[in-house]
């Protein structure tokens, strides 16, 4: 039997199990964050009640208790003493949290940042923590994850359920801006009824990873985990050295393994990194994709192969449609993250069919290209809305990328009878049914804007600079050069953007249509070129004959025109 190291076994039930381990952190988690331990405090604690007493400059304050007062030091006895309501020990423990007047806040470190990712993710849907501050719910929101907050029994009450919340943070000793925090050791001995309800729930349907938690004072904290029946998920314990001898109690207890680490952020980026590297090592292996690139080339060339090429487009669509409509598409308030996130998640799942939308355009039967149009529209989300908008936008991506993809390989067969049926294909929407060509242009998704692509901020038209690299090394596929895949790619979003113009622009005098990366190349001159080349065809150019822009050589003509003016109110 192979015996995995605790934190390889820690990797992979995280990665094979996503969203059944809760994690449980306590004030070592903020310790880069300059927010003080309980040890910490405890100390300063003691040189203020030795300032009254007009002593200072002790080397070992917990030595001058001992002997001062005759007993060990206790957090909870001297905070006690200098505060005798919850409201005076509230006010004494955001001292320490808040920054001193003039400093900056106090700002999520990066084991905090990488728990959010966890959460991001879905690996993570149960934080519990013994600190008051503020900065694990920061990191959350800054990762685009708004999670459900429990610092009370209030809230306890009106909580989104567990199974339901993308994520939960429970704040066991409460907020440190409430005056009901827990700090005595009589505070600490027991939780209220739904508290420890909630806990009983967590800590026998979750696994735990705790981390920066010492286990010595938290009483009731460590009963809940102690009389939790379950053992269904690993128990996990993650320590700045040897973990104490309660802690010890615990892990055996609960059938756990401990293990050392250098300090919580180290120990969290890397845990975020090895997860990170396993969902890589996940995708599909190269080969598997090429054999699946290798049928559709067999399936779309020979209608006997009918009903095959059905099941191989329904199968690739189902991945798309189960990730849109599962619980992996982001619901939480929008980031750059979770966009860039959605969209890495569409490149991935999309790799087989699109390329093989791109492939069937090129080569395919016409009833093969009727299946893949088929497949565009199941996968166009159109008639339905989300919370944000732009993630109701960016569902279309799937719809949006295999219509690019199977346009250009029609274009590049030369079939523009083709060419026009997919520009005509009906999609539903809200507002009933809208041709593809007015749908699923990226430009369109007026919300996204595309700014938040990563690496692509700066560009004039960052989806089509971004998806003009992802066409290059499709184009392949076909057979395609670098340079005929970049000047395909300008006359598919070309075309769609003649189509897109000559609708809209009916009765207008300027024509809005989706600006692609054809605009600036070489300089504008290209567009140009490809602008006079429609104003020089004649009635009988295939170009007209197909149905293009109206199949109307005036029409196009004074598309192309109202096109130009266009261009030159966005001074392009």
């Amino acid at each position: 039997m192979i015996d995995l190291p605790a934190f390889d076994a820690l990797a992979l039930s995280l990665h094979h199990s996503p969203g059944v381990h809760a994690i449980l952190v306590g004030s070592g988690l903020s310790r880069a964050a300059d927010i003080p331990t309980g040890w910490d405090i405890t100390l300063s604690l003691v040189q203020r009640l030795a300032a009254l007493e007009n002593v200072t400059g002790q080397y070992d304050w917990a030595k001058w208790y001992q002997i001062r007062y005759g007993k060990e030091l206790s957090y909870s006895e001297i905070l006690d003493a200098l505060a005798s309501t919850a409201a005076e020990r509230r006010a004494i423990l955001q001292s320490f949290i808040d920054p001193p007047e003039g400093e900056d806040i106090r700002k999520p470190t990066k084991a905090h940042h990488a728990i959010a990712q966890l959460a991001a993710s879905n690996m993570v849907r149960v934080v519990i923590t013994t600190n008051f501050d503020r900065l694990i719910e920061n990191a959350m929101r800054d990762a685009g994850v708004e999670p459900t907050i429990i610092a009370g029994e209030d809230a306890i009450l009106g909580a989104t359920p567990l199974v339901h919340a993308k994520c939960t943070v429970i704040k066991v000793h409460g907020d440190y801006l409430d005056s009901r925090i827990k700090n005595t050791d009589a505070e600490l001995e027991a939780y209220s009824p739904a508290m420890n309800a909630l806990l009983d729930q967590v800590f026998d349907n979750f696994g735990l990873l705790v981390v920066g938690w010492s286990g010595e004072w938290d009483t009731a904290l460590r009963s809940a985990i102690l009389r939790a029946p379950s053992r269904r998920y690993p128990f996990y314990w993650a320590a700045r050295g040897a973990i104490g001898r309660l802690a010890q109690d615990l892990t055996q207890q609960r059938g756990g393994r401990s293990f050392p680490i250098a300090d919580a952020d180290s120990f969290f980026v890397k845990l975020h990194e090895t997860l990170e590297a396993l969902r890589q090592a996940s995708r599909p292996h190269p080969l598997s994709i090429e054999m699946a690139i290798a049928l559709a080339k067999r399936y779309c060339r020979d209608d006997k192969f009918a009903m095959e090429w059905a099941e191989f487009l329904h199968a690739e669509v189902e991945k798309i449609r189960q990730y849109v409509t599962g619980p992996d598409y982001p619901a939480s308030v929008p980031s750059n993250d979770t966009q860039n996130g959605i969209v890495d998640a569409f490149v991935t799942r999309t790799e087989i069919l699109r390329r093989a939308c791109l492939i069937c355009g090129r080569w395919g039967t016409p009833e093969a290209n009727r299946a893949v149009a088929r497949a565009i529209q199941s996968l166009s989300f159109a008639a339905a809305l989300l919370s944000y908008t732009i993630y109701s936008e960016l569902r279309e991506f799937g719809a949006s990328v295999c219509f690019y993809w199977n346009m250009a390989g029609l274009l590049d067969r030369g079939d523009l009878a083709a060419v026009h049926a997919l520009q005509k294909l009906e999609l539903r929407g809200l507002n009933g049914a809208k041709d593809a060509v007015m749908v699923l242009p990226f430009a369109r998704y007026q919300v996204a804007e595309w700014k938040f692509l990563k690496d692509h901020e700066r560009f004039p038209a960052p989806a089509s600079f971004f998806l003009a690299k992802k066409f290059a090394v499709d184009a392949r596929d076909i057979a395609l050069g670098e340079a005929r895949a970049s000047e395909l790619f300008d006359q598919t979003e070309l075309i769609i953007a003649f189509e897109h113009a000559h609708q809209r622009g009916q009765g207008e005098e300027v024509a809005w249509t989706p600006v692609g990366r054809f605009v600036w190349t070489n300089h504008g001159r290209w567009r140009e070129e490809q602008f006079q080349r429609v104003e020089a065809f004649s009635d009988e150019d295939p170009f007209f004959k197909a149905g293009l822009m109206g199949g109307d050589k005036e029409a196009a003509a004074r598309t192309v025109q109202k096109i130009r003016r266009w261009l030159q109110l966005l001074a392009i």
